[in-house]
C-alpha cells in the first residue's frame, strides 16, 4: 500500500489576464482518506478541508510574493551600497588628485 503522500495528487493550472491570474488547485485523495476526519467534521470536532486549505493557499501565496518583493529589496539595497562606494571611491580619488597638483 502506497504512503499516504503518494496516494494525494495535486495538478495546478494557471491562467493569466490583464488583470487577473486564475490558479486551479485540483487535490485528489482517494475517499477512505477522508473517512475519520469527515465524521469528526459533522460532529464538529474539526473544521472542514476547505478552510485548511484557503489558509494553506493564502499563507502559500503571501510567502511566494514576499520572497519575490525581498530579493528585489535585497538587488536595490546592494546596488544602493555599489553606487555609494563608487561615489566615496571617485571623492578620494578627485581629492588626491588636487592635492597632487598643487
Amino acid at each position: 500500500m502506497p504512503a499516504k503522500s503518494e496516494r494525494t495528487k495535486v495538478e495546478i493550472k494557471e491562467s493569466s489576464t490583464l488583470d487577473v491570474r486564475t490558479i486551479n488547485i485540483t487535490l485528489t485523495i482517494p475517499t477512505t482518506e477522508f473517512q475519520l476526519a469527515d465524521v469528526l467534521r459533522q460532529r464538529g470536532v474539526i473544521h472542514g478541508l476547505d478552510v485548511e486549505l484557503k489558509q494553506a493557499v493564502k499563507r502559500g501565496t503571501e510567502s511566494y510574493l514576499k520572497a519575490a518583493e525581498s530579493l528585489i529589496s535585497g538587488l536595490t539595497s546592494k546596488r544602493k551600497a555599489t553606487r555609494k562606494a563608487r561615489s566615496i571611491a571617485n571623492a578620494s580619488a578627485n581629492s588626491a588628485k588636487s592635492g597632487s597638483d598643487t
